[in-house]
């Protein structure tokens, strides 16, 4: 199995390097000393080979599993990751979100996050589009933590209050409903003991 250990470390670096520019009052010559240094590694790097998601995926056991349809071994309470490349909680990801993501029942999961400004949409509050990735991603991890694979088919979500930014929120995710290959997943959003968005989500099991 391939050892990931620098993307981790290069990625993590990215994101604290993202963070520092989107939520940092930083004056020209320190943002141009970036720019210069960023753009001189990128120029490096762009001839090397092109990854393949699909190839990486199948060099983690866990993603193997799921993708072969193997519930994953994961006890409740302990932390589940859906896809380490993922836009939402990829540790692999340069600009994830981040979360903490655990079982917590046979077919549930439950997400902890502080989502920092570097989201934002209107000010002090979380993105709409990115409070649906972390909708999407959690309940896809139920789907691949029960050992199938399944796609988004639909996605309905009412924004109950807005999301605030720098405050721990907790996302649920659970199996609502299966008949045959479809799928009904159901989510929410709580801060401050509020919800704050609900969700349903069809995920559609492919044909053999």
């Amino acid at each position: 199995m391939r050892d990931w250990s620098a993307l981790e470390q290069a990625a993590g670096a990215l994101r604290r390097l993202n963070r520092a520019i989107a939520g940092h009052d930083l004056d020209d010559a320190a943002l141009r000393d970036v720019a210069r240094a960023v753009d001189g590694l990128a120029a490096g790097l762009g001839d090397a080979p092109r990854r393949d998601k699909a190839e990486d995926m199948a060099t983690l056991d866990d993603l193997a599993a799921a993708i072969a349809g193997r519930p994953l071994p994961v006890v409740v309470g302990d932390a589940v990751e859906f896809d380490p490349f993922s836009a939402g909680g990829g540790r692999l990801h340069p600009a994830s979100v981040g979360l903490d993501v655990r079982r917590s029942g046979d077919s549930a999961v439950v997400a902890s996050v502080r989502v920092d400004p570097m989201f934002q949409g209107p000010p002090g509050r979380v993105h709409g589009g990115v409070l649906a990735v972390v909708i999407d991603e959690l309940m896809g991890t139920v789907n691949r933590m029960i050992g199938q694979r399944a796609f988004t088919a639909r996605l309905e979500i009412d924004f109950r209050a807005p999301a605030p930014i720098e405050t721990e929120l907790t996302f649920r995710a659970w199996l609502h409903d299966q008949a045959g290959r479809k799928v009904t997943m159901r989510a929410d959003g709580r801060a401050h003991g509020g919800v704050f968005v609900e969700a349903e989500g069809l995920f559609v099991i492919p044909r053999p």
